[in-house]
């Protein structure tokens, strides 16, 4: 008897373990390993492995967006108005992870069942049995044939974990390069729903993060007035740092480090805090068009039209102050989406190529472009006037992936979660650390009546399954001395 329960428990454990690798390869669970530790324990009885084997079906499903069960209070209280559309899409999207429920409650049911025993003499099926299990044996090859992510990152993982990448990955697919960052090759792992419960308390008093399209809510304590701050009084100069990938952790130590790295050796100040959702459609693009009119107007046509043009017909605000000396700074290329269709706007512009007039060094990242520091440590070279300058300056070295832009060491990352989770997550803190420095001596160095206008930009750009620790708003600080 012992004996064929112990032949029970190891197909239940093999058989969840295998569908899960199959089916759940691009889940966040399988960035840490391979075997559940968790099915070692539930596998013992059957009805325990049907609870599990749901629950993981539903947490696998929220945590590709990055969201914890938090999110169910979300749902709960705005059933009625929930964009039902979109959650077909979603669940159409992450399909494999719906065949996982299926195949695997399916296959334990009729195992169990057949008590284990399987005939494979087919000539003792009728033909019902013959057409339902020739039914079954075809979905299930072509569910694991789908051309779905799933499928994709299944083969990428086995790459990953083999070290068999192609030259044609190495060339097409940059994440190769980072990706013993993000992703560990252990035996053993967590399952989705055991990391999502750990977050879910870790994060209890913290903001969200994720995606919020499931649902329809309108909230109002976002800010969105840039116009009544900026022209409140009548200030020197203005500079906005419109900052790429600003790390905003929900862990709040780290955030409020990186807080008082900006404001170290800074007194009398003036600082106010604002919250502001982020326009998932259009990122960074999309911050720089929203602080440009701070009202809804067409993405696509900010896109192609010249800015002075796209300004002037949308009667946006930034267009009615005449006294101010206009300067742009990017330090990328303005080929990049087209940046170059500012200058008609600006008095003077400045990217990378401009840039590099100038002897600031370059910060070689996927995405290569003059340092960000070096501009924020030598702003006034790039002002023609010492008064009514406003400035807006677009960083580029924290968009990932990420290299170290300094050797400095700000923190242990193997002793502080979450960065030590990811090697990506430690370089993208590390290097906003350094950045928040200069930012700090650009403070010093502010007369009484400039503005700072600090806008944490779009949360950092990993997957959704990995944002999860990072706040689903963006911070905006308006500075100035008292």
């Amino acid at each position: 008897m012992m004996k064929l329960y112990l032949k029970y428990y190891f197909i239940r454990v093999f058989l969840v373990n295998i569908l899960a690798l199959v089916y759940l390869s691009d889940t966040y669970s399988f960035d840490f390993g391979f075997i559940s530790i968790q099915s070692l324990i539930y596998s013992i009885h059957v009805y325990s492995l049907y609870f599990f084997v749901f629950f993981e079906t539903v947490s696998a499903l929220i945590s590709q967006y990055g969201l914890d069960f938090h999110f169910y209070k979300l749902i709960l209280s705005n059933f009625l108005t929930l964009n039902y559309t979109y959650v077909g899409y979603v669940f159409y999207k992450n399909i494999s992870i719906i065949y996982y429920l299926v195949f695997t409650t399916l296959i334990i049911f009729y195992l169990e069942k057949k008590k284990y025993e399987i005939v494979f003499k087919f000539k003792s099926y009728n033909i019902n049995q013959k057409f339902y299990l020739f039914s079954f044996i075809l979905a299930f090859i072509l569910s694991i044939l789908n051309p779905s992510l799933s499928h994709q990152s299944l083969i990428k993982r086995i790459k990953g974990a083999t070290n068999m990448w192609t030259e044609v990955d190495k060339t097409f697919v940059y994440e190769v390069e980072h990706y013993n960052q993000m992703v560990k090759n252990h035996l053993f792992r967590n399952e989705n729903w055991f990391i999502t419960l750990n977050y879910s308390f870790i994060y209890s008093a913290n903001l969200p993060a994720g995606s919020r399209e499931l649902a329809n809510i309108d909230d109002h304590k976002y800010f969105g007035n840039f116009e009544k701050i900026i022209t409140q009084k009548k200030f020197n100069n203005i500079y906005v740092i419109i900052n790429e990938s600003y790390p905003n952790f929900r862990n709040q130590d780290l955030k409020n480090n990186l807080f008082q790295k900006i404001v170290l050796n800074n007194e009398s100040l003036n600082i106010q805090k604002f919250k502001k959702k982020w326009n998932r459609s259009a990122t960074t693009h999309g911050s720089e068009m929203e602080f440009f009119c701070d009202k809804e107007v067409d993405f696509y046509e900010f896109q192609k039209e010249e800015l002075d043009i796209f300004l002037d017909k949308n009667n946006c605000w930034i267009n009615n102050i005449k006294d101010k000396n206009f300067v742009y700074i990017h330090s990328y290329r303005e080929s990049f989406l087209n940046r170059s269709r500012y200058k008609n706007f600006f008095d003077k512009s400045y990217f990378s190529n401009d840039l590099k007039k100038f002897g600031f060094s370059k910060c070689a990242q996927k995405f290569s472009g003059i340092c960000d520091h070096d501009i924020m440590d030598n702003m006034d070279m790039l002002l023609d006037k010492k008064n009514d300058n406003f400035v807006i300056f677009l960083t580029l070295n924290n968009h990932i992936p990420v290299e170290p832009i300094t050797d400095k060491q700000y923190i242990n990352c193997e002793k502080n979660f979450p960065l030590n989770l990811s090697k990506q997550f430690c370089t993208i803190y590390n290097n906003q650390m350094f950045f928040n420095e200069s930012i700090s001596k650009f403070i010093s160095r502010l007369e009484k009546n400039d503005l700072l206008v600090l806008f944490s930009d779009t949360p950092p750009m990993f997957s959704g399954k990995r944002r999860i620790h990072f706040e689903d708003t963006i911070d905006i600080y308006f500075i100035s001395r008292i």
